[in-house]
């Protein structure tokens, strides 16, 4: 997709992410934006489920398995039960076999392998940005 057409594909979209590694959350961060998305970094678990709590539903929320304290299945869940619907990406450095089946089932999540580069993550991203509908990106 041309740069000019990912900008307008997530112009007014909201991401959400949720990465305790600097690098990997600037990462996401920039190609979240290089999509036209308006995107907010959490580092930490708390403010993110302050914001679950406090603003507008995001339109997507990345999150890494492997957050410190293994807090990711509890931001998850927490994220599940207050907007049941919204397109969740797990970009972890774990294929989708190592994550629970209450993610690897769930019909609007999609897993991606750091280690397969930004393409997959950019297609997830497509996949979320446009509502999460139809078949989920891997």
């Amino acid at each position: 997709m041309s740069e000019r057409v990912a900008a307008r594909a997530g112009r007014g979209r909201q991401v959400w992410i949720v990465e305790d590694e600097p690098a990997s959350a600037t990462l996401a961060a920039e190609l979240c934006e290089g999509w036209g998305a308006e995107v907010s970094v959490f580092r930490a678990p708390l403010p993110f489920l302050a914001s679950l709590r406090d603003r507008s539903q995001p339109t997507a929320v990345v999150l890494d398995w492997r957050l410190e304290h293994e807090l990711s299945a509890a931001l998850f869940l927490a994220t599940r039960h207050r907007y049941p619907t919204l397109p969740v990406i797990y970009w972890t450095g774990h294929t989708a076999a190592a994550l629970p089946s209450m993610i690897t089932e769930d019909a609007r999540t999609t897993v991606v392998d750091k280690a397969a580069g930004t393409e997959p993550f950019e297609r997830a991203l497509e996949w979320a940005i446009g509502g999460g509908d139809g078949d989920r990106a891997s």
